[in-house]
């Protein structure tokens, strides 16, 4: 019970801020529009209460918004009467409950940003406009003329018209709207700045009228709101569609316009919104234009403007400690009592105040740092964006979304034109191979990119075309695709796989050589190039670009016999993953692990195999940092089965001499080092304890390196390769010393 009294007290707090601002946004928005100034209270009203009762957003506030101005003026004024203009505001708003009924309010998520960006600075650029002459002492009549010279280019005969005590008051306007926040005490920031701004502007037309005569404002350049004292002078405003224009055409093209342009602003505010609430509250989309739609519909049947959400009153509500959609209630509530009974106060507010607060308004819609933020995005961003904004501010809103778009539109076919395969030219144990991999969708488009791609393959290449991720693809691409395998690539001799192609393409799918490591690739191999194999699948291991292999293929191929390049006797780590270390497959490697790659006779035994029976090229004893065994051994902890294994690491523990202080496994560089002299010594055990090995080595049939990885950058360092007798004993003189990070340091 005392919550929902909180939130009430909350909420009704909110709602008198949020009236403060709306009431004079909705004058404004009004007066910009060339609508009367009734219909933006009224929308304000509808707004509040009807959307705020069926909307499901918690803290959202709707009413008229400065977004549609545009839209509503070049309508207003294309239609030619009030009354014609409700009617495409009911049908608009008849759209949106069909579109919120239809759950169809995802179809805003496919409108580009960019678009909507330049259409809410170009809606901007246009209420700036359009409220000069107003800030500059205009009246009404005066102002729209101004804007018609403003669009045929012609000014003159218009600088007789300014009046010093509205520009005065508009620039003190635009000094608070811009300062308020600022410099006001903390205190009184409660109060919007609108709020104050209308205040002092009415003040200092009083002040004017007692002091500076000349300064003062007559009845021409205040707000002329109708007597809507009581029920009866509130419904005597109310204003009803003219239903005989059905027949009208442009009726239903501004009523699309007018659904389209405030389901996009609602449901960006919404966002914006749900952004900005403390609780994270989400609120259904098709349940938002729903309600935008039943105040629409009011809206033209009763004479309002038409209705978004408005992200700057949604904010103040926000801020101003709103609890539960109550507030919005509230406002409009508060909104109607005012109007009933106190709208006569509203006959003192300049119009040039009301000028400067939608000049400051449209600044913000349009500010330069967004534009720029823009530009830096990159012209494929910012060219639409720009021709939206040229061609609302030159044209009208209509032509200048569909310009907007087609600009979006060249860019994505520009860009899907250009892409094709992506490329990759992969080192394996047999040779190079040329991979195109196919996008997930490949239209007709990237034809011309992917001929010029195919055209460039020198003879004799071996080619994968890749189309595993590939869900659609274009008939014309099918025709390239079956052309550069039936001539072009038996014309150049190229050995060409067609692989992963789904179902419906599947008989394109061919294999004209497998990837696997074969007998031959392996006895075409010194222990050398194997080792610059194992460097190089490191660095691509390193920069996260591994080759892309066929493990169905790989598992085909290796099934009856394997060729494996060399055998690494790695540790248990489950942080070393040899295979993904140096990026090999399936059949590539021998991995022998045991902890801390300590050397016992079922190893050495598997070594011997590896050697002597499969012959493989070169033996690999992989370190690496942080070994925990070796922690253990350094803190000289035996217990159980552990101790043969630590018994065997104490000898470079010993080896060690440089560390003086902390020689325990709480020493990092300490522990490092007897990894590293681990790995030397066990080089030696191998050569000393195998006689096959010794045999195999004296004969330069096999190689033995060492190796350290480091578990924190995932990079292996190679030590030297001993491959001929002549320089086994100066090696094996160089392993009995200890062993620096440097002395295995090899560029990968």
């Amino acid at each position: 019970m005392n919550s929902t009294i909180n939130n009430i007290k909350s909420d009704f707090i909110a709602s008198v801020v949020v009236w403060l601002v709306a009431l004079p946004l909705c004058l404004g928005i009004a007066l910009a529009s060339g609508a009367p100034l009734f219909s933006g209270i009224l929308s304000g009203i509808i707004g509040g209460i009807v959307v705020g009762l069926l909307s499901a957003s918690s803290v959202s506030v709707s009413g008229p918004a400065a977004g549609l101005i545009t839209v509503v003026l070049t309508a207003i004024t294309q239609l030619g009467n009030y009354h014609v203009f409700l009617l495409a505001v009911l049908i608009a708003g008849i759209l949106q409950i069909i579109i919120g009924l239809l759950r169809v309010g995802f179809i805003s998520d496919y409108v580009p940003s960019n678009v909507i960006q330049g259409l809410l600075a170009a809606i901007g650029i246009m209420v700036i406009i359009t409220q000069i002459p107003l800030a500059c002492g205009f009246n009404q009549h005066l102002s729209t003329s101004f804007y018609r010279f403003f669009r045929s280019g012609s000014l003159h005969a218009v600088e007789t018209h300014f009046n010093v005590g509205a520009m005065i008051i508009s620039v003190v306007t635009l000094l608070i709207m811009i300062y308020w926040d600022k410099f006001a005490i903390k205190t009184l920031r409660v109060i919007p700045a609108a709020v104050i701004a209308v205040i002092i502007a009415i003040l200092l037309n009083v002040s004017f009228n007692q002091f500076f005569p000349t300064l003062a404002l007559n009845h021409y350049h205040l707000i002329d709101f109708p007597d809507t004292y009581g029920l009866s002078g509130f419904f005597s405003q109310l204003m009803t569609p003219d239903f005989s224009a059905w027949r009208n055409y442009n009726v239903y093209v501004y009523a699309v316009i007018l659904a389209i342009v405030a389901s996009l602003e609602t449901v960006l505010n919404l966002e914006a919104s749900e952004k900005l609430d403390k609780k994270n509250r989400y609120a259904s989309r098709n349940r938002e234009l729903f309600a935008q739609g039943v105040g629409n519909a009011c809206a033209g049947l009763f004479g309002g403007m038409p209705i978004t959400s408005v992200i700057i009153r949604s904010s103040v509500n926000i801020n101003s400690g709103a609890k539960t959609k109550c507030s919005t209630i509230f406002h409009g509530t508060i909104m109607l009592i005012g109007t009933l009974f106190f709208a006569r106060w509203l006959d003192y507010i300049p119009l040039a105040t009301l000028a400067g607060i939608l000049i400051y308004t449209g600044y913000k819609l349009c500010n330069p740092k967004m534009i720029m933020a823009a530009y830096n995005k990159g012209l494929n961003y910012f060219i639409p964006l720009l021709g939206t904004i040229i061609g609302i501010v030159f044209s009208d809103l209509l032509k200048g979304i569909i310009f907007g778009l087609l600009l979006s539109a060249a860019f994505i076919l520009y860009n899907y034109a250009k892409s094709k395969f992506t490329e990759v030219h992969e080192k394996h144990p047999s040779g190079m191979i040329t991979r195109f991999i196919l996008p997930q969708r490949v239209s007709f488009l990237s034809k011309a990119a992917i001929i010029r791609s195919l055209n460039t393959i020198p003879e004799k290449s071996r080619v994968i075309i890749d189309a595993w991720i590939t869900d659609y693809i274009d008939q014309d691409i099918l025709d390239v695709i079956r052309v550069f395998r039936d001539v072009q690539s038996k014309n150049k001799k190229i050995s060409l796989n067609l692989e992963g192609f789904k179902r419906k393409y599947a008989e394109l799918n061919q294999l004209s050589f497998i990837e696997a490591t074969s007998y031959d690739v392996v006895e075409s191999l010194s222990a050398q190039q194997i080792l610059t194999i194992l460097k190089e699948g490191n660095h691509r291991y390193l920069n996260e670009t591994p080759i892309h292999r066929n493990r169905k293929q790989r598992l085909l191929a290796t099934a009856e016999d394997q060729n494996p390049m060399a055998l690494v006797l790695a540790c248990i780590d489950s942080r070393v993953p040899v295979e993904l270390v140096f990026d090999v497959s399936i059949g590539d490697l021998f991995v022998t692990r045991v902890a801390a790659n300590i050397l016992n006779e079922s190893v050495l035994a598997s070594i011997e195999y590896a050697a002597e029976v499969v012959g493989v090229k070169l033996i690999v004893v992989l370190g690496h940092t942080n070994n925990g065994l070796i922690k253990v051994a350094c803190d000289r902890f035996k217990v159980g089965h552990m101790a043969d294994l630590i018994k065997k690491i104490e000898p470079a523990i010993e080896l060690e001499i440089e560390t003086r202080e902390n020689r325990d496994g709480s020493n990092v560089d300490f522990v490092n080092n007897v990894a590293r002299n681990h790995v030397k010594l066990t080089l030696d055990e191998i050569l000393q304890q195998s006689d096959i090995i010794s045999s195999r080595f004296d004969q330069g049939k096999v190689a033995l390196l060492g190796a350290v990885y480091d578990v924190k950058t995932g990079k292996v360092d190679f030590g030297d390769l001993i491959c001929h007798h002549a320089e086994t004993q100066s090696s094996l003189e160089e392993q009995a010393k200890p062993i620096t990070a440097g002395a295995l340091n090899t560029t990968t």
